[in-house]
């Protein structure tokens, strides 16, 4: 039997402008999404920052030649890195599938230019500089498609205006600052 996620935790009720009341809650769904990506990153920040094996993936990204000068198996980290990086991902699109409830084939279109926008607007290359991009967009959206939404009495529905805010951000961050929010300037390799 598959368990339904559809449940909701209700933490109460608040009383509307009609004169109305409302349940205010979370349904299930959300909060196994948020408990998996932060199970998620806070793996992948140890795996990356505690390890071995992520000292050598830092080493390998660094320069692969004195990577493999200093013993470094330089193809099976690589190997590894993708094969963590696809994993990841799989678990992130079978996150969202469980969330939106239908997929299609162009399901991840939209939500893998939000997440390169939040890697960009946190920096590069930075674990927590992406999680700090992405709650910052995800806060970013949610206040433009609700309060847009209000000010244009609907002319287009909020995701429409969350999504054009994402390529806004991106497009502003690419320009003003490359390295992101928490990015370090880099020099040219030579």
């Amino acid at each position: 039997m598959i368990p339904s996620f559809d449940r909701r935790i209700i933490f109460g009720s608040i009383a509307t402008a009609t004169g109305g009341m409302i349940d205010v809650g979370i349904s299930v769904k959300v909060i196994i999404f948020i408990v998996a990506a932060v199970l998620m990153l806070i793996g992948l920040n140890y795996l990356v920052n505690a390890t071995k094996l992520g000292t050598s993936i830092r080493a390998v990204a660094q320069d692969r030649p004195t990577a493999a000068l200093m013993g470094i198996n330089v193809n099976q980290v690589i190997a590894l890195t993708f094969l963590i990086g696809g994993s990841l991902g799989g678990a992130a699109g079978v996150l969202a599938g469980i969330k939106a409830g239908t997929i299609d084939p162009f399901f991840g279109f939209i939500p893998g230019i939000k997440a390169f926008t939040a890697a960009v607007l946190g920096g590069i290359g930075n674990i927590t500089g992406a999680m700090l991009g992405g709650i910052t967009l995800g806060l970013l959206e949610a206040f433009v498609a609700s309060y847009l939404t209000l000010f244009s009495r609907g002319a287009l529905p909020g995701a429409d205006y969350a999504a054009i805010t994402a390529f806004m951000i991106l497009i502003g961050i690419l320009i003003f600052r490359p390295s992101g929010l928490l990015g370090e300037q880099v020099g040219q390799k030579a």
